[in-house]
């Protein structure tokens, strides 16, 4: 068994080791000893004669046991609880507890029934959804059609100014015939629709709870497992199972307390001794010591998340598209991947490799493979030979931030870039990634299900969350026309050439895919990590 848990610790540190200062090379993590097995006092035996125990009947193996609360270790504060209006990780690691959509996406991205216990599309431009019945909003009414109808049109209202409108603007009209049915009819055929409505912010919310709140930022009202109990900020986000939950039996766990930690450090050394069950790490370095820790597993899992160097195309110079050939060009994207990440992951275009054959062969991407000379040639070209100073905008929150923006600072030195680390908190962050200011930013996107949410939100001018500014006429069309071609197989010849276009013009720069690393107590029992949504399989999870 020793010999079994030293080579899994050993594959394991492998596998996750990474470099945390990426001016030199990586600190060899300190070993951590096992904890040692010490001798039992010496004490005085009795031997007592007695009659021999009868033999004992077989026992039965114990079955789940419900409910326990989960302690999760959590990096972030979510920035705001309301699904329809925020864009953080940190907000949605909570919101995907609480709220459902009308389906999901399954393991291999095909849709499955959620809310929606069935669809049918008669044509390319009408979906008709059948709800499921007795589904209760945590509140205790029954979630309806009007429901979805209200949650919709609240997301496409420009009032609401959520930032997700445009993935529901192909929406023409919103019907519901009777109180389990859903009408939507499309402006044109939408190839992205269901992948769109199995996103956590088309979450189904509950208009009597907007209307009494003004909004759900600070209160959560939904149909999922767990309902909030409290939110204490910076400190604590209490969840507790939803005892109506509409599915029967679940979830096992009795609640989540996810305690606000943001120091990696410290998380690591809760879930070594206990005081957390749960934590994510980013940090090779952290994840191999918990691999490494007594009574401690680590998950792992790829993911079509993706790192980036965003660019501000409306700032000077950043708005010649010669500029950011060239900062394409002076970067070395597997460097960064090695270095950062240790190898763990995939280095990317505008659609990373994990969305399968919709994402183009990085070789037919223009301005990828470095080349310092034509970068400085292309500076030259931009009137920028004696180089300029960038700043990169980051945040500690995530070491890995940093960890790339120094990498990146030392690779665009080599073509006379010079760039200045703006290192923030979290909040921070977002506030400038809201307002646009920046000259370049690191940090990492969410490229969801499907090509569609991948890029349009993102990349096209009228993208609800177009933080580069970007605008383009021969992206746009090309967005627009993978959003309306059924056929897989068109899609995928529509999104090559858009991939090929974006990389181009280089509004930001794809650097490679994030792995989600996930270190968990042993007692915690029935966890595993869904590639999708991470945490989607905790309803499953309970502790011994």
């Amino acid at each position: 068994m020793e010999r079994q848990r030293m080579l899994l610790i050993v594959s394991v540190v492998v596998m996750v080791t990474t470099l945390l200062a990426a001016c030199g090379p990586a600190p060899t993590p300190t070993p951590v000893p096992p904890t040692p097995i010490l001798p039992t006092p010496t004490a005085r035996v009795v031997v007592v004669t007695a009659t021999p125990a009868p033999t004992p009947l077989p026992t039965a193996t114990p079955g789940p046991k419900k409910g326990a609360v989960l302690i999760f270790g959590k990096a972030q504060e979510a920035v705001g609880l309301d699904p329809h209006l925020v864009t953080a990780a940190a907000s949605f690691e909570i919101i995907n507890r609480v709220y459902e959509p009308l389906v999901l996406m399954d393991e291999k991205y095909a849709p499955i029934p959620a809310l929606a216990e069935k669809w049918e599309s008669p044509s390319d431009t009408t979906f008709i959804f059948t709800l499921r019945k007795g589904v209760k909003f945590h509140n205790g009414r029954e979630m309806k059609a009007a429901d979805v109808k209200y949650s919709y049109e609240r997301i496409l209202n420009p009032a609401t100014k959520s930032p997700w409108a445009s993935q529901l603007a192909p929406i023409l009209t919103i019907e519901t015939p009777d109180d389990y049915t859903v009408k939507l009819t499309l402006k044109q055929p939408y190839g992205a629709l269901m992948s769109t409505l199995a996103s956590a912010w088309a979450a189904i919310v509950p208009k009597e709870e907007v209307e009494k709140a003004g909004d759900l930022q600070k209160t959560m009202v939904g149909t999922g497992a767990f309902m909030l109990d409290k939110w204490e900020k910076d400190v604590q986000t209490v969840l507790k199972a939803f005892p109506d939950y509409w599915q029967k039996g679940k979830p096992l766990l009795g609640g989540i307390t996810y305690k606000i930690m943001p120091d990696e450090a410290a998380r690591l050394a809760a879930i070594r001794t206990g005081e957390i069950q749960m934590t994510r790490l980013s940090s090779a370095t952290a994840t191999g010591l918990a691999a490494r820790s007594e009574g401690v597993k680590v998950a792992s899992q790829a993911t079509s998340d993706y790192y980036l160097l965003g660019l501000n195309t409306k700032r000077p110079p950043l708005d010649n598209v010669k500029v950011r050939q060239a900062i394409s060009l002076a970067i070395d994207r597997q460097a960064i991947l090695d270095s950062v990440a240790f190898g763990e992951g995939f280095v990317c275009g505008p659609i990373p490799s994990t969305l399968g054959d919709w994402a183009v062969s990085l070789d037919q991407l223009p301005y990828y493979k470095r080349d310092v000379a034509k970068a400085k040639e292309l500076l030259k070209e931009a009137g920028l030979e004696k180089g300029f100073k960038l700043s990169i905008t980051a945040s500690p929150a995530y070491p890995e931030f940093i960890s790339i923006a120094l990498v990146i600072q030392r690779q665009l030195k080599d073509v006379g870039i010079e760039a200045v680390l703006d290192q923030v908190e979290w909040g921070t962050f977002i506030t400038k990634w809201r307002e646009r200011d920046f000259d370049s930013f690191v940090s990492y996107n969410a490229s969801g299900n499907d090509p569609d949410r991948a890029l349009w939100a993102a990349l096209h001018s009228k993208g609800t969350v177009n933080a580069f500014q970007f605008s383009n006429a021969d992206v746009d069309k090309l967005l627009d026309q993978g959003r309306v071609v059924v056929d897989r197989a068109k899609r995928i010849a529509v999104y090559k050439d858009a991939q090929i276009k974006i990389a181009e013009q280089a509004p930001l720069m794809f650097l490679y895919t994030r792995t989600e690393y996930v270190a968990y107590r042993d007692v915690v029992q029935a966890f595993k990590l869904n590639p999708v949504e991470p945490f989607r399989n905790i309803i499953d999870a309970w502790i011994k």
